[in-house]
């Protein structure tokens, strides 16, 4: 008698920058405490571009991908069973606390788990990721969606914590001037963001359909062209002191120093942009003598995004631009270079 066929899934292979295959890959049971996730719909963000460029340097090969949705299909020994077939998404830090580890590393110790010392990342450190039939996932990660979220909508969640967490760091107050350089995927996030937090906000973008979309998103103001020449406008606002934030979500290294030469003494400089190239030098002595604040920030709270998409307080199914099937992941990366949201799907 010949053994039962063992199922099989396909994942897009990142060999090389520039190389993405296909491969089929057997499916494994999970681990106790962790859940199989059919994959829905995930979509294409700046890091997955530069990861797969060759800009952004991680340990290859690997599956890339860490915004998505998807449909639990199994579930380990220690995780409850209702939860297969329920809508679902998940955080991308693997750590310590996500596998109740009884032994903690000293960053979960102190309660910053996305800063796990032992923490891999879903689609780009050590953790291959979504951009395949099939996730793995570690209960604790896992977030259910409401019947409200629809599975393409629900991808946004990843990068909607992201820019809830730039203003959980750095809270802006009623009236507040907040700078957004670059209104690509993120920056239309963060000026949505900072406009429901009551910020006045202004969006600096090379692109004019890009600030036309910031506009409906929460942008007060628009300037199309560089921080350099945003900086009347910015100056006018504020009776030439200067921005309470800029963020910098540019996708460049010089996004940095652009945001410097925009934010007031005492302003926060909020730094989004991964792209793996170092930034120029910054001028020390300035941030010191008008006491700048350089803010870093990565991954947010997923309940808060959650919650924020489901009360239809942000719609932001208007985003997606385009949809491509998973074997054309290559296409679908090079189109999200221009477009507004790229997604895959996976089913």
């Amino acid at each position: 008698m010949s053994e039962p066929e063992q199922e099989t899934y396909k994942a897009a292979v990142l060999d090389s920058p520039g190389h993405i295959r296909m491969e089929r890959r057997s499916v494994a049971l999970p681990r106790e405490k962790e859940v199989l996730i059919h994959v829905a719909y995930a979509g294409i963000c700046g890091t997955d571009i530069a990861i797969r460029s060759g800009q952004y340097v991680v340990r290859l090969p690997l599956v890339l991908g860490h915004e998505f949705t998807g449909y639990v299909e199994a579930v380990g020994s220690q995780v409850p069973r209702d939860l297969i077939g329920k809508l679902v998404t998940a955080e991308i830090n693997n750590t310590c606390l996500s596998y109740d580890r009884p032994e903690k590393c000293p960053a979960c110790r102190r309660g910053f788990p996305n800063h796990c010392m032992r923490r891999t990342v879903l689609g780009i450190v050590n953790a291959d990721g979504v951009f395949a039939e099939i996730v793995r996932a570690p209960f604790r990660n896992v977030h259910l969606l409401p019947e409200t979220i629809s599975p393409e909508e629900g991808v946004f969640v990843e990068p909607l914590a992201a820019a809830i967490r730039t203003f959980e760091l750095s809270p802006v107050n009623e009236g507040d001037v907040v700078v957004v350089l670059g209104v690509g995927r993120l920056g239309t996030l963060l000026c949505a963001v900072a406009k429901e937090r009551g910020a006045t906000v202004v969006a600096v973008d090379r692109n004019e359909n890009a600030l036309e979309r910031a506009r409906d998103f929460g942008a007060d103001h628009v300037f199309l062209g560089t921080a350099e020449q945003a900086a009347a406008q910015v100056k006018s606002l504020t009776e030439g002191l200067g921005a309470d934030m800029v963020i910098d979500a540019t996708g460049r290294s010089s996004g940095l120093n652009d945001a410097l030469s925009l934010v007031r003494p005492r302003g926060v400089v909020a730094v989004k942009t991964t792209c793996g190239i170092p930034s120029p030098p910054v001028d020390a002595t300035c941030v010191a003598v008008d006491e700048i604040r350089i803010q870093g920030s990565r991954c947010g709270p997923f309940p808060k995004a959650i919650e924020m998409l489901a009360a239809s307080r942000i719609n932001l199914a208007p985003l997606i631009s385009s949809i491509f099937p998973l074997n054309a992941l290559s296409d679908a990366i090079q189109a999200a270079r221009t477009e507004t949201k790229v997604l895959i799907k996976a089913m």
